[in-house]
């Protein structure tokens, strides 16, 4: 497949960039608002840089994949989908629920691939853990925890991701939403309400998010997500009435972790491309990808963590 590639952030270039190259694919066209960087770029990849995105979006390539600005995320997705290029887009999908729903309906219409970036789909821990659940091996699953947070305080930031228009959000949209993307992963997309605190209270770039995610199957999940708390025991923790299951270092950008079932260590993972894995199953059609559904619910729990938060109560969902 051959892939477009809008945005040339760090996520882009040192993660997202290499999977699609190691994943066999091909990098044919860049559009960057850097033109400095996107000619770099693309002298590195043997790709042609596109400064136009008009004309980036006409150009003869399959699939385009999207890490602008989260602001941004709409226009582009919506581009490429118009201009007949399979999707892969960064979380958030966006940031109005609105806006991702007409991009699914557009994709579907188009009956092109619309993917969400969620790529802790494909840590191997994953489907051992579903296995876990569906033998029955630690009971019905009661409670869920999940934290994925780095000490990395945002004073002096100048970039996009320090302004709310923009970025939408802080931790949250940084790391939060892939601790609920994982809940929703597991245990289904029925999600009847969420409470939720954050700090600073209101303000849009949070600093630290606390979410409780109360599933119509009777699981409360709680997710943490923090810019201002150590990245020790980013871990993913279930408990059911007959046991536990533990996944350490779990919510990463790389795998090294360890599954522990009913407090007996069965697993360790050291190694692997869970980005290289994400393009492989995009290209592929594989189910395990996240696709414009799973952007729509995460798009509105997301809003409705925000919304929680702020107002101090509890918010029910349609989902």
């Amino acid at each position: 497949m051959k892939f477009g590639i809008i945005s040339l952030g760090r996520h882009s270039t040192t993660r997202v960039i290499p999977a699609i190259m190691a994943a066999g694919q091909e990098i044919t066209f860049l559009y960057s608002t850097d033109r400095t960087k996107g000619m770099k770029v693309g002298n590195e990849l043997g790709a042609e840089y596109v400064p136009d995105l008009e004309e980036f979006v006409k150009k003869d390539f399959d699939a385009v994949y999207i890490s602008s600005p989260n602001s941004l995320h709409y226009l582009h997705a919506k581009k490429s989908l118009e201009g007949g290029k399979d999707v892969l887009l960064e979380k958030p999908a966006t940031l109005k629920v609105e806006e991702i729903v007409e991009l699914d309906d557009l994709a579907k219409k188009k009956n092109l691939r619309l993917a969400i970036g969620f790529h802790l789909r494909f840590h191997p821990a994953v489907e051992d853990v579903k296995k876990s659940i569906s033998s029955g091996e630690v009971g019905q699953p009661r409670y869920a925890y999940g934290k994925w947070s780095y000490y990395s305080p945002r004073a002096g930031d100048t970039s996009w991701k320090s302004k709310p228009e923009m970025a939408g959000g802080g931790s949250l949209v940084g790391t939060g939403v892939h601790v609920i993307d994982s809940f929703i992963n597991l245990f289904g997309k029925e999600v009847k309400s969420v409470s939720a605190i954050s700090s600073p209270v209101c303000n849009v770039i949070d600093d630290t998010v606390h979410a409780t995610l109360n599933f119509h199957s009777g699981i409360v999940a709680d997710g943490i997500s923090s810019r201002m708390i150590s990245e020790n025991y980013n871990d993913l923790l279930i408990l059911g009435d007959k046991g536990s299951i533990r996944v350490t270092d779990f919510y990463s950008t790389s795998v090294n972790s360890e599954l522990y079932i009913n407090g007996h260590k069965v697993r360790k993972y050291d190694g692997g491309d869970m980005y290289r894995d994400e393009i492989r199953a995009f290209v592929d059609g594989e189910f395990r990808i996240a696709g414009g559904e799973d952007g729509i619910i995460s798009t509105k729990l997301m809003l409705a963590i925000q919304k929680s938060a702020c107002e101090g109560r509890q918010i029910t969902l349609d989902t």
